[in-house]
């Protein structure tokens, strides 16, 4: 394969000089060293959890784009997602145009480059992550492709000879078509230059790609090598149309990528739903474990699914939801609701409904250590009255916090807490309406005989009403218990009785 395009000595000098001072001050967001599923920021531990409105949010000025982040952080969100998109109306490209409708790719419209510090700036000051995306297949798609820039009938650089065609674009790699890359190096060159400078982004290569690994890797590896030059790391990832292919070319590339992308998952067409949605999830998670490198955070950047449900490929809003939480029980880093883009409504982006859910999954995550804690439905049963469709899904730090959703709808689950302990302490957080029951003590059955205690133990949960619920299940604090880790330590629960050994 031919030598990778590099970027220029003198790229990377003023890359540096930019971004340096700044980067000494800024805390850089990278995986928990602590339990690398998820991610840290500032010396923490982070759940992202977001929506928005727009996906390439830094083409918005103003208090357009400050009033949707104050709402987005208010109701507990912290992720954004932003492509460096340029397709929508009132949308700036990045270069400058010399004529109506002609640009020149070695010179800057530095209304484009402003309106991204700005971004960047706000979310920082927000403590919201981004996670961004460098190309955009849907930029050149035949609509847009007609009056982009990279067209060479609308720039002063080249002809049809260098770039002729979306495909002409995707292939300047693997064709070794060093004049297409170096305008394309120096569209990414100025955008690191910027986004070096903040700490508090990840980055993903082309949004649901399917130009292959020649590509995607040129650019990861361009990205790090940037990085390696400025004495900094950052993360990337790439985006495939098939979510399975996301987590296998992550894995395959583990010297290249520092997380995997599986939004794909999250709608009806390429990915699962109810109970394959979470076994998906699980499969890849064991897949990554299983890996010499060991875990990696696993990000959700889109979760699909609209209210009036006219979007088949896309799903339902109220799948979207149950999407939501789930990928954060079966314990992926993130989870972040997509846009509700027209004509066809593909997400729920920051409405009512994906307000009151944020700030109920902060609600939670105030209480439960969900770092502690791992995806464990194995432990939980259908009731003998339950109805064959219940849904239900656990995560659990055994012995000291365990916690269940479920959606929408009356249903009745058994937890079996595995180590022995005859009660526990329930909560249900009554997502719709934000609030959180009265704690009650509940007791565990257990089946069978063994030392008078049993091989299974059993708590009945039956949610309150129709609408969803997490209950939270914790040992009871006992005089004289010394706190774990958590708001419940591992030591916490133990009762006079124990069983013996000899």
């Amino acid at each position: 394969m031919m030598n990778r395009f590099k970027p220029g000595l003198a790229a990377f000098i003023l890359m540096a000089l930019a971004g340096a001072a700044a980067a000494a001050e800024t805390p850089s967001i990278r995986p928990w060293d602590k339990n690398p599923w998820y991610w840290e920021y500032g010396g923490e531990p982070l759940v992202l959890i977001g929506g928005s409105d727009q996906d390439n949010l830094f083409q918005w000025t103003g208090e357009q784009l400050t009033d949707h982040l104050d709402l987005l952080t208010s109701v507990g969100g912290n992720y954004v997602r932003n492509t460096m998109s340029d397709r929508d109306e009132g949308n700036v490209y990045a270069f400058r145009e010399t004529e109506a409708g002609v640009y020149d790719l070695s010179e800057w419209n530095e209304e484009y480059w402003d309106r991204l510090e700005f971004f960047l700036r706000e979310t920082r000051e927000r403590g919201a992550i981004v996670q961004l995306t460098l190309w955009d297949t849907f930029d050149i798609a035949s609509g847009p492709w007609s009056a982009h820039p990279w067209n060479p009938d609308n720039n002063v650089n080249y002809g049809p000879g260098v770039i002729g065609s979306r495909e002409d674009f995707y292939d300047t790699v693997e064709t070794g078509n060093n004049e297409g890359l170096h305008h394309q190096a120096n569209y990414i060159d100025k955008l690191l230059s910027v986004t070096f400078a903040y700490g508090h982004v990840l980055y993903n290569i082309n949004n649901e790609s399917s130009e292959g690994a020649v590509w995607e890797n040129h650019w990861a590896e361009y990205i790090r090598d940037a990085a390696a030059a400025q004495d900094r790391e950052v993360y990337v990832t790439s985006m495939q149309f098939d979510p399975s292919d996301s987590v296998r070319h992550a894995m395959t590339f583990r010297d290249i990528y520092g997380f995997v992308e599986i939004s794909q998952n999250n709608q009806d067409s390429r990915g699962g739903t109810k109970q394959g949605h979470w076994e998906n999830i699980l499969t890849w998670r064991q897949r990554i474990a299983s890996h010499s490198a060991g875990p990696m955070p696993m990000n959700n950047e889109k979760v699909y699914g609209a209210l009036d449900g006219r979007n088949y490929s896309a799903g339902t809003e109220t799948e979207a939801v149950n999407r939501f939480w789930r990928n954060i029980f079966a314990g992926c880093a993130s989870s972040r609701f997509h846009r509700p883009a027209e004509p066809r409504a593909w997400g729920a982006g920051l409405n009512e409904r994906v307000q009151t859910n944020l700030q109920a999954m902060r609600m939670l995550l105030d209480e439960f250590d969900i770092f502690a804690a791992a995806p464990r439905n194995d432990l939980l049963s259908r009731h003998v009255a339950a109805p064959a469709s219940m849904e239900a899904y656990a995560s659990a730090n055994i012995g000291a916090q365990y916690a269940i959703y479920f959606p929408p709808g009356r249903f009745v689950a058994d937890l079996d807490p595995w180590v022995y302990m005859d009660e526990l302490v329930v909560r249900w957080l009554d997502i719709d309406q934000l609030t959180w029951s009265e704690p009650e003590t509940v007791a565990v059955r257990w089946e069978g005989d063994r030392d008078n205690w049993g091989d299974r133990g059993a708590v009945t949960l039956k949610t309150p009403s129709n609408r969803p619920y997490v209950a939270l299940l914790e040992a009871p604090e006992r005089p004289g218990d010394c706190p774990g880790p958590g708001r419940a330590g591992p030591s916490r629960g133990a009762r006079s009785k124990w069983p013996t050994t000899k």
